[in-house]
C-alpha cells in the first residue's frame, strides 16, 4: 500500500495567498503530516495591480489589506521570501479561477505556458499555479485534479457584467466529460447546493457524467459543509473517471478570510484530502487546529 499523499483544500482566499501557505506549514508541523500540495476553489483574488481590481475587492481592501495579498507574490517581496524560503514550506498551491480575478493576466499566463502544459505559474516564485480551464492536472503521487473556471451565467440569479472568463464555459465542461479525473475544483456549485435558484446545471451534469471521487466549490457564504445530493446519472452510462460504484462527495468550503471575532480561519474554510491507492478521504480541519492561527500572528506562528 502506498503512503497517502496529503493535500489541504482551501475555500475562497481573496488575496490571502501567503496566509494559506503559512497555514499549511503550521498545520503540517502541528500534526506531523507532510503536505504534497494545496488546492483552492477560486476567488484567490489574483490581481496584478490596483487598476485591475474589481470594485468589490477595492471596497474590502479599504478595511482589510489582506485582500490585496496577491501583490506580494507577483513580484519578489520580503514577506514572500520569508514564507517561501522557510524550511517548512516545501509545497505549492494549485487553483481554479473564480469571478474575482484578473482574467486577462490569468489567460496570458495560461497561453504562454504552451498547449501541452496543464497548469501555469502566476507568481514570481512559481509556487502559485493555475489549472487551465477544462484541463486535468495529474499529481505524481496523488489524484488527477480537474478545474472549471468561473460561475454560472445562465440561471435566473446569475451575476451580470463579469468578464467573459468569469463565467463557466460549456466547452471546458465538454472537454472534461470525456476525461478521467478524481477531484473537481470549481468555484460555483451544483444548482441549489447553497442557495435556492443559484448554481450551475453544467456543473451538475459534469459531476453526473464524470463521477469524480470529490468535487469542491466555494463562492457562497456560510460555514463549509458536505452537500447532500442524489446521484442522478440515470441511464447515462459508466463514468469517465473515479469509482463506478461510489457517489461523488461534494463539499462547499467557506472563505478562508480570517474575519472571525478572534481573527482565526472560518469553520469549514480548509480541509484535509488524503489520497492513496486510487482512493481518498476528506475531512474539514478541526476548530482546535484553526483557532491558534490568526490574522494577527500568521506571519510567525
Amino acid at each position: 500500500m502506498d503512503a497517502p499523499a496529503t493535500f489541504l483544500v482551501f475555500g475562497d482566499l481573496h488575496g490571502r495567498i501567503l496566509p494559506a501557505f503559512r497555514f499549511g506549514a503550521y498545520w503540517a508541523a502541528r500534526t506531523g503530516r507532510a503536505l504534497a500540495g494545496l488546492l483552492q476553489v477560486g476567488d484567490m483574488g489574483y490581481y496584478t495591480d490596483l487598476s485591475h481590481c474589481d470594485k468589490a475587492t477595492l471596497r474590502h481592501a479599504k478595511d482589510d489589506p489582506l485582500e490585496l495579498g496577491a501583490l506580494d507574490v507577483v513580484v519578489r517581496t520580503d514577506i514572500a521570501d520569508r514564507v517561501f524560503d522557510a524550511a517548512d514550506s516545501t509545497f505549492d498551491l494549485w487553483f481554479t479561477a473564480g469571478n474575482h480575478e484578473d482574467f486577462d493576466e490569468l489567460e496570458r499566463f495560461a497561453r504562454a505556458s504552451g498547449d501541452h502544459q496543464r497548469d501555469f505559474a502566476v507568481d514570481a516564485y512559481c509556487r502559485v499555479r493555475g489549472i487551465k480551464d477544462g484541463e486535468v492536472y495529474p499529481f505524481p503521487r496523488g489524484p488527477k485534479v480537474a478545474a472549471v473556471w468561473g460561475v454560472d451565467g445562465d440561471g435566473p440569479n446569475a451575476r451580470q457584467n463579469l468578464p467573459p472568463h468569469g463565467y463557466i464555459h460549456e466547452r471546458a465542461v465538454d472537454r472534461l466529460t470525456v476525461e478521467a479525473f478524481d477531484v473537481l475544483l470549481m468555484h460555483d456549485g451544483p444548482p441549489d447546493a447553497k442557495r435556492p435558484g443559484c448554481g450551475s446545471e453544467l456543473l451538475q451534469t459534469l459531476i453526473e457524467l464524470a463521477h469524480p471521487r470529490f468535487a469542491f466549490f466555494g463562492h457562497y457564504g456560510g460555514d463549509g459543509s458536505r452537500i447532500e445530493r442524489d446521484d442522478r446519472r440515470g441511464d447515462r452510462g459508466e463514468p469517465a473517471g473515479g469509482s463506478a460504484h461510489q457517489q461523488t462527495e461534494v463539499y462547499h468550503l467557506a472563505g478562508f478570510e480570517m474575519r472571525t471575532r478572534d481573527g482565526h480561519p472560518e469553520r469549514g474554510s480548509v480541509g484535509v484530502l488524503e489520497w492513496a491507492d486510487g482512493d481518498g478521504t476528506f475531512a474539514f480541519v478541526d476548530a482546535a487546529d484553526l483557532k491558534p492561527f490568526t490574522r494577527h500572528n500568521w506571519k510567525w506562528v
